[in-house]
C-alpha cells in the first residue's frame, strides 16, 4: 500500500518527497487498521490498483488513491460505491485545492464542495461532500 500512496502522490506534486513520508502513511494506516476504519483495496489481477480509507461511523475518506495505470479505468468508481456502501448516509473528505483532477473525479461521483480552510502545512484544502439523494417514491 505504502509504494502504491507514494508513486500516485508524488506523480501529483513532484515537488514534495513522499519516499520521506511513507511512515507517516504506514502509521496511519496501522491505526486506521485497529480503530474500525475499512480499507477497501481495489485489485487489477495481482496488482494494487488503489485504495480508500472509510469510517463507516462517521463518514470520513482520509485516504483516497488509484494507481497512475488505472486511472479512469473504473476502479475509482469501484472504490467510491464501495466507500458509499459502506457509509450510506454520507461521506466527507479533504481535498488539495489545486487538485484539479481528483476534484472533478468527486464532483463526478455527486459530491459538493461546503468549505475551504488551509490544512497544517499551509495548503488550501477544499471540504466536499456527498449525501445520498433523498428516495422520490
Amino acid at each position: 500500500m505504502a509504494d502504491l500512496w507514494v508513486t500516485t502522490w508524488a506523480a501529483t506534486y513532484p515537488a514534495i518527497d513522499f519516499d520521506k513520508r511513507r511512515p507517516w502513511f504506514t502509521d496511519r494506516i496501522t491505526a486506521f487498521a485497529g480503530s474500525g476504519v475499512a480499507i477497501p483495496l481495489a485489485f487489477v489481477g495481482p496488482a494494487l490498483a488503489g485504495l480508500v480509507t472509510v469510517d463507516p461511523a462517521g463518514g470520513w475518506i482520509d485516504q483516497m488513491l488509484v494507481g497512475l495505470a488505472y486511472q479512469g479505468s473504473g476502479v475509482g468508481q469501484a472504490l467510491m460505491g464501495e466507500a458509499k456502501r459502506l457509509s450510506p448516509n454520507g461521506l466527507s473528505l479533504d481535498v488539495n485545492a489545486d487538485n484539479i483532477r481528483a476534484i472533478a473525479f468527486y464532483r463526478r461521483e455527486g459530491f459538493a464542495k461546503t468549505a475551504e480552510r488551509i490544512n497544517g502545512q499551509g495548503f488550501a484544502i477544499d471540504v466536499m461532500v456527498w449525501s445520498p439523494e433523498p428516495d422520490r417514491h
